[in-house]
């Protein structure tokens, strides 16, 4: 397959600003065509030649999301034949789902894998290739494949934090949304200096445990399946009794380890009601026995694991576990409508009423009326 010269690709760019922080624009030329260039180091390592102003761009792996809550969807030019499905526990899919699905298909992706489809690529001619999940020879070796700079970045789990903030940040200065990154690491930092602040203010800060239970990894899982760590109850404060068992991140924990723990509350990924309806209906006396269960504290959270991690639902998960734990410190907090407030801002869109229509949204539960 031959490869379309980058020079050719980039002179489809606009002029514009350049990159902060990189290697000062360059002139490439192409016939009488020119175009301004820059490299950047990406989050593997590499340095790659891109056009200045990007204008038309890919996404394999689970860099789309990034580039939507970028407000760079108006740059996609083809996508992931995984990104056609309209699914809201994945938001940034549902949300976007008419302009997707009249995309052109570039790779399988989704459960798949990142299998970009190089030939599908040259086709739909983007300047730039952002991936999430390529090894570096693997970027290398598309873009050797495709003649179309390839830059990683990385698929952060955590919310909070440098690794989270410096990816966003990078992919806003080589897409041109230095503004919209700058927004996006400000509301993270301080929605976790609220929710910390908010925590703290609680008579009960310090005293409350929990265990969260149903939780999604590799698929679906019931009552045992739980995640050490976890981070909406590390953003609150709140002590999860997995983080005693010596694993970390999914497993799925020895039920008497938490019947042993008596957890304060049970929280309980509400995509996985059903597995766990399963496991009360064959053990009622285990659930009946403990304190959260029969004290009715059991909530339900959204599964936000949805090829890695939906920003926008992990952080209303940690406000419905605050808004819950803690009701004398979040009385003005009401999930749902937090969850639309968060949405609106990464997505431009609320998603409670139809996460809800789909059995996703912020309630308590009783394990006997499942």
């Amino acid at each position: 397959m031959a490869k379309i010269a980058f020079a050719a690709l980039a002179a489809m760019a606009l002029a514009g600003g350049g990159l902060v922080g990189c290697t000062p624009p360059q002139s490439q030329s192409d016939g009488n065509l020119t175009q301004a260039a820059v490299t950047v180091v990406d989050r593997q390592g590499r340095s790659v030649e891109i056009p200045e102003n990007i204008e038309r761009v890919v996404g394999v792996g689970c860099s789309l999301r990034p580039i939507c809550y970028l407000q760079a969807v108006d740059k996609v030019v083809g996508v992931e034949k995984a990104e056609h499905d309209d699914m809201v526990s994945c938001a940034y899919r549902h949300v976007n789902h008419e302009t997707f699905a009249k995309l052109p298909i570039i790779g399988e992706g989704g459960s798949k894998g990142v299998s970009p489809d190089a030939e599908a690529i040259v086709t739909v001619a983007p300047q730039v290739v952002i991936a999430g999940g390529l090894k570096a020879d693997e970027a290398d070796a598309l873009q050797e494949k495709t003649g179309i700079p390839v830059v990683c970045i990385d698929q952060p789990e955590a919310i909070f934090g440098p690794g989270y903030y410096d990816n966003i940040a990078f992919l806003g200065k080589v897409l041109g949304k230095e503004s919209r990154a700058d927004e996006i690491v400000s509301y993270l930092k301080a929605a976790e200096q609220d929710l910390a602040d908010r925590s703290a203010r609680s008579e009960s800060y310090g005293s409350i445990s929990a265990y969260a239970g149903g939780i999604s990894y590799r698929g679906g899982h019931g009552f045992d399946g739980t995640e050490a760590g976890f981070p909406p109850f590390a953003a609150c404060g709140v002590t999860n009794i997995a983080d005693g068992s010596g694993a970390s991140g999914p497993f799925t924990i020895d039920l008497e380890a938490v019947s042993a723990a008596r957890p304060d509350h049970v929280f309980l990924e509400s995509g996985n009601l059903a597995l766990v309806a399963d496991d009360y209906k064959a053990n009622p006396d285990y659930f009946n026995a403990l304190d959260a269960v029969r004290d009715g504290r059991v909530a339900t959270l959204i599964s936000y694991r949805f090829y890695s991690t939906n920003v926008e639902l992990a952080l209303a998960n940690c406000y419905q576990v605050g808004a819950t734990v803690y009701p004398d410190a979040f009385s003005d907090v009401e999930p749902s409508e937090k969850l639309d407030e968060i949405s609106r801002f990464f997505l431009g869109a609320p998603l409670s009423a139809d996460l809800a229509e789909k059995g996703y949204e912020f309630r308590q539960v009783d394990l006997s009326k499942l």
